[in-house]
């Protein structure tokens, strides 16, 4: 009784802290208990003369070293043996000490079991809350909690409930997950997510929880500064290719993890050559694009490289001078697209590269000129397409605009063949009438395109 006793204390104290969180569920289950334990005190109180008194038989019964003297006495006293109330006594004591001996065994196997009977037995005495956590310590599976949810039988209101208490299951599954170093993939699997991929598994109510479980598994990855090459397979990116890569629900934890990294390294003032150890071309490249942008001459960006004094076989032999020999072909590249995103003009990136001052003879097939070219193509592939797409198109031509400048551009855009409407646009003649458009002075510019283009000139009054 004395095992039993202490099995009910151990449920007791589950309760209280188990429950406490729900008082209602505590109290009966608190009532109940301490009912159980009072009656079971009072009873062992009641017969505790009586086991006092049969110890001493026990003991005796027991020890080893009392056996000859307990045979001696017995032979000596043979009113003792023929006493038929003695002998009732003795075989009462060894009973007794059988009964003992079988409880103390079976008492060890009903402990090893007690701990997982224990939820099974209470849970009907605790709330759902209750429940919840109970399935949780005692790492019940996903389906198990759904079966006990009855989720596939369940509608309306009552589906709404159940689900807000599923949700909070997993959710109390998410720092065991992260603690057990479960992968991606393996939480697909333990939400049943596993085979979905692109809308369907976005869309799935569980995803969430991958979600909340990715958020802080990249926070794990940055802080043991998991490298680049092992997130992506994690990830399950390293199969993945250009747009198939990107369009993976997986890409925007790369590219957040990735983030924090760049964050961290350029922190810490990691030298360029261990970043591009680390992420090979993309951060480099973004490095040239910053570089392009800030007008960086190439010698600075040479010593930034790593770089600085190499010259000739030297310099081309270094690892990082392909990185140089990009930044020089493509700086205006990287500068053009910043431009234009800053509304700069055609006349504008004319002044800035001083076209004007290159003699006509050699203004063709110079740098300087392929740079600007570059520029005007951009824009018109810019406007064109905005046009083309149904979106408002920005006024980026120049009232400043030189007839210098306007003429190269003409030759351009005759030589590209673009359209009718964007030329007429291009030089201010979209929306004049008859009259405006034959004393526009922009209008042998025009002509001249339309020429080129086999279409017939219009009359000027010029």
């Amino acid at each position: 009784m004395q095992g039993y006793h202490f099995l009910l204390v151990l449920v007791a104290t589950f309760l209280i802290t188990s429950g406490g969180q729900e008082t209602t569920a505590t109290d009966q289950a608190r009532t109940f208990t301490n009912s159980i334990v009072a009656a079971t005190s009072t009873k062992r109180f009641l017969r505790a003369d009586k086991l006092a008194a049969e110890s001493y038989a026990f003991d005796d019964i027991d020890s080893g070293d009392n056996g000859g003297d307990v045979m001696k006495d017995t032979k000596a006293d043979s009113s003792n043996v023929n006493n038929p109330q003695e002998r009732a006594g003795e075989v009462a004591a060894l009973q007794k000490l059988n009964s003992l001996k079988t409880l103390r065994k079976t008492f060890s196997r009903t402990m090893s079991r007690a701990s997982n009977s224990f939820s099974d037995k209470v849970s009907p005495l605790l709330s759902m809350k209750g429940k919840v956590q109970v399935w949780s310590n005692n790492g019940k599976s996903i389906d198990f909690v759904k079966k006990q949810l009855k989720l596939d039988l369940l509608t309306g209101d009552e589906l709404t409930q159940a689900l807000k208490h599923y949700d909070n299951f997993v959710t109390l599954q998410l720092p065991v997950w992260t603690r057990n170093k479960l992968t991606p993939d393996e939480v697909l699997a333990q939400l049943g997510l596993q085979g979905l991929s692109g809308t369907a598994l976005i869309s799935n109510r569980d995803f969430k929880h991958y979600d909340n479980f990715m958020k802080t598994q990249i926070l794990v990855w940055g802080k043991e500064d998991l490298p680049v090459d092992d997130a992506v397979v994690l990830l399950g990116l390293n199969t993945l290719t250009g747009n198939a890569r990107k369009d993976a629900a997986n890409y925007k934890y790369y590219e957040e993890f990735l983030g924090n990294q760049l964050v961290k390294w350029l922190e810490n003032g990691d030298e360029v050559d261990d970043v591009l150890a680390r992420l090979k071309l993309n951060f480099i490249k973004a490095k040239l694009r910053v570089w392009a942008m800030k007008d960086v001459d190439p010698t600075t960006v040479q010593n930034k490289l790593g770089m600085g004094g190499l010259q000739g076989e030297a310099l081309e032999r270094h690892p990082n001078y392909k990185f140089l020999d990009r930044y020089i072909r493509k700086r205006f590249t990287y500068q053009e697209d910043g431009m234009l995103k800053q509304g700069l003009t055609t006349f504008d990136i004319w002044k800035m590269l001083e076209v004007h001052r290159i003699k006509n003879t050699v203004r063709k097939s110079s740098t300087t000129f392929a740079a600007y070219k570059r520029y005007v193509n951009k824009m018109d592939d810019y406007i064109i397409w905005l046009k083309k797409n149904n979106y408002e198109i920005p006024d980026l031509r120049s009232k400043d605009a030189t007839p210098e400048e306007l003429w190269e551009k003409t030759l351009i855009w005759t030589s590209a063949k673009r359209p009718d409407w964007y030329v007429k646009y291009s030089l201010g003649l979209d929306g004049l009438g008859e009259n405006l458009l034959k004393e526009a002075p922009t209008l042998g510019l025009y002509n001249y395109y339309r020429e080129g283009m086999k279409l017939p000139p219009i009359a000027s009054t010029r």
